[in-house]
């Protein structure tokens, strides 16, 4: 994909943090496509590479869906001309409302149209509102969109209710609200190798990004590695067979035999099997392992 350099031509923009990319964020971006058309201007998201509550509230700084990188290129992906990720410092965070627009947003883009969700705050202690945004636009010579609820189910579709789900394992549901089942991407890496001594080896991913889990348990998942897709087994967690095991990413890959340590896998996880449990011995857990592996060819292979 090109990339492409804004030279401070007119610009409708999104303005949010957008993580997930989920169906609002998608109506949002398909909204300010048709007024880019429209008006003959270029499109862009302005968003920021840390998540605002990093600086504002640390301990609140919620787990994400998706990197900045997995972010921008979905972006992109969906026909947007610009992103742009831009730090969030303490100078921005002390902005008032109006510093925020005349100090920071017009002095970076040639804003036409601004548009942004229903429950959009900016400014200093997030003070500033979407009515606050209609009066400054008014004042300052941009149009000013703002979108309703996007609704899904009876249920108003946001970054906060997905990581709900993911968090809580009902990852069967993200589809519905994200778009796409919730995947993570990392490198297989070495592990006790118990699996293989018992003849159902397992690949270990490293994660190397702060994002979101699924709660601990056994998952029915597919394994995308090197353009092929593959069903699997995946358990998270803290295997509490073993004592002070650490926590890990591990995926049985059904009629699969390859030596992929060091390689990148995506796992797509579709369907919580089991919770975590504590088993008496090793023979115990690697039996129920077997059924697991059983269970998920017949409910989900054959």
């Amino acid at each position: 994909m090109t990339r492409k350099t804004y030279h401070g031509e007119e610009i409708v923009l999104a303005l949010g943090f957008f993580d997930g990319v989920h169906l609002g964020h998608q109506a949002l971006l398909e909204e300010i496509k048709k007024i880019g058309q429209r008006l003959g201007c270029k499109t862009g998201v302005m968003t920021f590479k840390e998540h605002p509550l990093e600086l504002i509230f640390p301990n609140y700084t919620p787990w994400l869906i998706t990197s900045n990188d997995q972010k921008a290129s979905m972006i992109k992906a969906l026909g947007i001309d610009f992103v742009f990720l831009n730090p969030f410092t303490e100078e921005l965070m002390k902005l008032t409302p109006e510093k925020f627009i005349t100090d920071y947003l017009l002095k970076r883009y040639k804003v036409k149209v601004v548009v942004v969700g229903f429950n959009y705050n900016f400014g200093y202690k997030g003070s500033g509102t979407t009515s606050d945004l209609k009066e400054l636009g008014k004042q300052y010579g941009f149009e000013v969109e703002i979108l309703p609820p996007f609704i899904i189910n009876t249920h108003s579709v946001s970054s906060t209710f997905i990581r709900e789900l993911i968090s809580c394992g009902q990852v069967d549901e993200v589809k519905t609200f994200l778009g796409r089942n919730y995947a993570l991407s990392g490198v297989v890496v070495q592990g006790k190798g118990l699996g293989h001594q018992y003849g159902i080896p397992t690949a270990n991913i490293k994660l190397d990004k702060k994002l979101i889990l699924p709660s601990t348990g056994v998952y029915y998942s597919h394994v995308h590695y090197r353009g092929k897709c593959f069903n699997g087994l995946t358990n998270l967690g803290f295997n509490p067979t073993f004592e002070k095991h650490p926590f890990s990413i591990e995926t049985y890959i059904y009629d699969f035999d390859e030596d992929i340590y060091d390689q990148e896998l995506t796992i797509e996880f579709l369907k919580k099997i089991r919770d975590e449990i504590k088993f008496d011995s090793i023979d115990d857990l690697i039996a129920q392992i077997r059924i697991d592996i059983e269970c998920i060819r017949k409910d989900f292979i054959e």
